[in-house]
């Protein structure tokens, strides 16, 4: 009982790690993401800025560019 208990807490401290990941930056850190489609035009994007405000537009897609920066 023990083992399943741990289990599934292990799972759902990875799956909320996984979560809070996708939406906003380290504070030292912040990023943008652009989503192609399988033509290569431009069909989305993503930022997080410094100040911790997540922006998105568009669609997502599997193929996409990501770029970070330190913040001052």
């Amino acid at each position: 009982m023990r083992y399943i208990a741990i289990a599934t807490l292990t799972a759902v401290l990875a799956a909320a790690a996984t979560i809070g990941s996708a939406s906003a930056a380290p504070p030292w850190q912040g990023y943008s993401i652009t989503y192609f489609d399988s033509a290569g035009e431009v069909v989305g994007g993503a930022t997080a800025n410094c100040g911790g405000q997540y922006l998105s537009w568009g669609e997502h897609t599997d193929v996409f560019e990501k770029r970070t920066w330190f913040c001052d």
